[in-house]
């Protein structure tokens, strides 16, 4: 039971009995070793169904026997297969080749290799300069089933100019088909949300093992960025993907050849060089692109930096808007636990605080409505005395110039009762800086000018009536 809690054990199964080995130090290595022994021993149960698959270490898998073989001498092995990608039940390969070649050893040690052994924890270590590196067990997708998956996470160096220096890499990884007589298929899922849109979008890799030959396997890995939301750098960032997909497994291709020629019984037969095995054919290899220019053009930068500035903007506002929502609904939530966790003297003292809240809130709002209300008023008070002032300069001006014209015509008529009828001269009083005793001074002033008016049409009626009497009497008279 101690390789379900603690991985140090191994047991093997034979026709008579079984034998359990416990407490290895290097568990991974010495369960590579016996499978090799086994398998040189018996080069006739090289490969394996489905149903006769067996759990190794860290999900490695085991032979037991072949039901799809192709009969040679000495024994039987399995003929070239293809992997199961766009059947019913099973994805189609992506649009994107990160990967297709022909390495020596069969589809379970190569799975293996790439997967389950202690080679690629070495690889991603010291090869990639991946820090921080932690990878979960195996386990069963389902409950009982063969099927397996696991989680791992590590901090992934940047070398861009642009952007941040390193960015915390979540993957998982999914078997979906394990049959090492057809073929070995693995779904893994990369997110990486420390980037910009790294919310948005993870990168799905596909890799098939399949027989190229009876001592070889070919490796297939497509690859896609799928999104989830949308993004200002989405070209961007499906570029730089789909790249740094290429470049990983070009170097793991590269170390995995140096490791089976250093481990060439491993994997092959005894007799066989690994060097012989040669890559793929390059008609094999569907939808490969070239590399990518090392340089780009002034228009694809600015396009890059206008794309990055307008994807930081929306990831700050989209940023604050979540923060903002996620702490309102923690306000709201805290609110409504301590209702009902609350007593009626606790409802009480809350309803009495916020009516004080709202009466200060109103008294504020009150006092600047009347503030604006004064200098309202005092502005209508200041307009209101600008004009009486000016109403009051125009009438004394006429009235000084309505009288300086009445009384020559007068004068000529009637002196002396011009001179005994005449009131004072009217003159405009002197402002006093008070609007209300202005405006009573304005008001005497305004009666004299009536009063001198008064006189003025009386004076003038008395002079049209003695003209008129003096043009009736007769010459005769007049002599």
């Amino acid at each position: 039971m101690t390789a379900f809690v603690i991985p140090n054990a191994i047991l093997v199964t034979t026709r008579q009995a079984k034998y359990q080995f416990a407490s290895f130090l290097a568990r991974d290595t010495t369960f590579d070793v016996l499978y090799n022994v086994w398998r040189i021993a018996r080069p006739d149960n090289v490969g394996l169904s489905g149903e006769q698959l067996l759990t190794g270490p860290a999900g490695a898998v085991t032979a037991a026997s072949t039901p799809d073989a192709v009969p040679v001498d000495g024994g039987t092995l399995p003929k070239v297969t293809k992997c199961l990608c766009g059947t019913p039940n099973h994805p189609a390969h992506y649009k994107e080749v990160a990967l297709e070649t022909v390495i020596p050893g069969t589809p379970e040690t190569i799975y293996n290799l790439m997967f389950t052994s202690g080679f690629i924890k070495e690889f991603l270590v010291k090869d990639q300069k991946l820090m921080d590196l932690q990878m979960s067990d195996w386990t069963p997708t389902v409950s009982g089933s063969k099927l397996l998956t696991r989680s791992m996470s590590y901090i992934k160096p940047l070398y861009s100019t642009v952007g941040p220096s390193k960015t915390k890499c979540e993957i998982i990884d999914e078997v979906l088909h394990a049959d090492s007589a057809q073929c070995m298929t693995l779904l893994t899922t990369t997110r990486t949300p420390d980037v910009p849109s790294g919310g948005v979008f993870a990168v799905k890799t596909l890799t098939c093992v399949t027989w190229a030959s009876t001592v070889s396997s070919r490796v297939s890995v497509t690859t896609e960025v799928e999104w989830s939301g949308r993004s200002f750098i989405r070209s961007i960032i499906e570029r730089s993907c789909i790249d740094g997909q290429r470049t990983h497994h070009v170097a793991l291709e590269k170390a995995m050849r140096a490791y089976i020629q250093a481990h060439q019984s491993e994997f092959l037969p005894e007799g066989v060089d690994a060097s012989a095995i040669t890559p793929a054919e390059p008609s094999l290899i569907a939808n490969k692109p070239s590399a990518p220019s090392a340089e780009k053009e002034p228009s694809e930068e600015r396009a890059e930096g206008t794309g990055r500035g307008l994807q930081w903007a929306y990831d700050t506002l989209e940023g604050a808007y979540k923060v903002g929502s996620a702490s309102a609904a923690g306000a709201i939530e805290l609110l409504g636990d301590a209702w009902r966790s609350s007593t009626l003297t606790t409802v009480l003292y809350f309803v009495i605080v916020l009516l004080v809240i709202s009466n200060i809130w109103t008294l504020k709002r009150v006092g600047k409505s009347e503030e604006r209300g004064r200098r309202a008023e005092r502005v209508r008070q200041d307009e209101h005395e600008r004009w009486l002032q000016g109403v009051m300069t125009g009438l004394l001006g006429e009235a000084a110039y309505s009288g300086s014209n009445a009384l020559p015509f007068s004068r000529g008529l009637a002196q002396q009762q011009q001179s005994q009828s005449q009131p004072q001269a009217v003159s405009c009083p002197p402002s006093t800086g008070d609007w209300q005793t202005d405006l009573e001074d304005l008001k005497g002033t305004l009666d004299a000018v009536e009063d001198r008016l008064h006189v003025i049409r009386e004076q003038i009626a008395e002079a049209e009536g003695t003209a008129g009497a003096a043009s009736s009497t007769p010459l005769s008279e007049l002599d």
